[in-house]
């Protein structure tokens, strides 16, 4: 998401176009508020709600991990988190009024990349903020990289502090970035997807511990059990998930009986091969939400390629039982844009509605209550749709799939990192539906929202504004 450079009052904004202290401006005058440069979908009131000026977040310059989103929602508190592009205050409004909640001031570095994620435990929500940057070097002490994590209570009122702060040293040679689900975050080096060693963090305790690859042994794999090489993909409430890819005792040209098998483990709670449905021997795990895994399964590919989804064969999208691996709801889809499925790769547009009732991920969305799901990929005479937000009656938004030569778009399930926001030209929106898969195309150059909340109001963002407006 974009970050929020600017202060907005409640129902009002600076309208100047500056790049004002986002604390600043409690006791000015109300100015009008900052309106969406681009219209959009009917059933949301544009002439009330709230705005606010913004700017672009950083690209990550690892595909696949979590980036550095510099807005985020905690929806059982109510509130739009928003973070300052260098990293300096954090804000958190009233989703329904914009009314400021409170700030938080962390620590200072410099040269900082900063990223803001809203985490769900037994304790309630919790705001982690995660940056990477300097310290001052003031005094006697040298200037060094670290990263460092922030973890708030979602409840904080006024002057926030921080429950727990910790502080990573960063090698000079390394390129930290952040995983992170709505249950846990790991900080590492990303490679595909994976990482190789990363530290896990407790956000509820602020505990941190190291995670590595290891070597696991896993039943059912090919013709029996197999030792592979696990690497942790991201952190949930169940443990690590951590993918592996079988490379001994199979044919990886998938030309032999013993085909090699591509899956993940779940903490200690699960493994793929246990719950893949029949004949699928490759199984990646692409987000997760709430109680709730998404996977990509298919028959076994050569292993010298990565698994995609393609128009050639056949991939079976699934929503699993976190605790259990307990399959909820999936569907068949094919693509004709070929998108490389990775680790982690749909998380930053896997949305749950607010009721719990469905979920999209991707360019797939799923009724939880029936078990049906509903594919909106490409074809020959149709473009796939990338999924940004649902809510709870099943009606949910996307943005029409553009490809291009980029890795972010080749990659199934990442939203479109670009210094616009949502909004790209050339980004075409649509408005579809969970319950019976139909899409509709919405008017030229239209805003989606990229989350609605239980009462209809739908946050929006490009790449200067930040809106939220009421249902209609």
């Amino acid at each position: 998401m974009a970050a929020l450079v600017l202060g907005a009052l409640a129902g009002c904004s600076d309208a100047s176009g500056g790049t004002a202290d986002p604390t600043a401006g409690a006791t000015h005058k109300a100015a009008a508020p900052v309106r969406l440069p681009v219209p959009v979908p009917d059933g949301f009131a544009t002439e009330t709600g709230w705005s606010t000026s913004a700017s672009p977040e950083a690209t990550d310059v690892e595909p696949g991990s979590s980036g550095f989103p510099l807005v985020a929602v905690a929806p059982k508190s109510g509130l739009v988190i928003q973070e300052a592009a260098d990293g300096s205050r954090v804000r958190a409004f009233s989703l329904s009024s914009g009314k400021t909640v409170w700030t938080f001031t962390p620590k200072v570095l410099t040269s900082v990349r900063a990223g803001v994620f809203v985490q769900e435990g037994k304790a309630g929500e919790r705001v982690v903020l995660a940056r990477q940057g300097k310290t001052s070097g003031s005094g006697l002490s040298t200037s060094r990289r670290t990263s460092t994590i922030d973890v708030i209570a979602a409840d904080s009122a006024g002057k926030a502090t921080a429950a727990h702060h910790l502080d990573l040293a960063v090698p000079d040679d390394t390129v930290v970035s952040f995983t992170a689900t709505d249950s846990g975050i790991l900080v590492g080096p990303v490679i595909d997807g994976v990482h190789e060693k990363a530290v896990a963090i407790d956000a509820a305790t602020g505990v941190q511990r190291t995670v590595q690859k290891s070597t696991v042994t896993v039943s059912g794999c090919g013709s029996g059990s197999c030792a592979v090489q696990a690497f942790p993909a991201f952190a949930t409430s169940q443990g690590v998930v951590s993918a592996f890819q079988q490379q001994d005792s199979c044919d990886q040209w998938a030309e032999g009986d013993t085909l090699c098998t591509y899956g993940f483990q779940v903490g200690d709670a699960w493994t793929s091969t246990s719950v893949a449905p029949s004949n699928m021997h490759v199984g990646i795990p692409l987000a997760a939400t709430g109680p709730y895994l998404v996977t990509a399964w298919h028959t076994s590919d050569t292993q010298t390629d990565p698994p995609a989804l393609s128009d050639t064969k056949k991939t079976i999208l699934a929503v699993h039982d976190l605790s259990t691996g307990k399959i909820k709801a999936q569907v068949s889809c094919t693509s004709a844009d070929a998108l490389t499925l990775q680790p982690g790769s749909a998380q930053s547009s896997t949305r749950l509605s607010p009721n719990g009732d469905f979920l999209v991920s991707g360019q797939a969305g799923f009724d939880l209550a029936t078990g049906r799901g509903h594919c909106f990929t490409s074809t020959a005479i149709s473009k796939g749709i990338d999924l940004t937000a649902v809510a709870d009656d099943g009606t949910a938004y996307g943005i029409v799939h553009v490809v291009d030569d980029t890795e972010a778009t080749s990659l199934y399930g990442r939203l479109p990192i670009a210094q616009d926001g949502t909004h790209t030209p050339g980004h075409d929106s649509a408005r579809v539906s969970m319950r019976s898969g139909t899409a509709q195309a919405l008017p030229a150059a239209a805003e989606v929202p990229l989350y609605v909340a239980s009462d209809g109001h739908g946050l929006f963002r490009t790449r200067d504004v930040l809106a939220v407006y009421p249902a209609s």
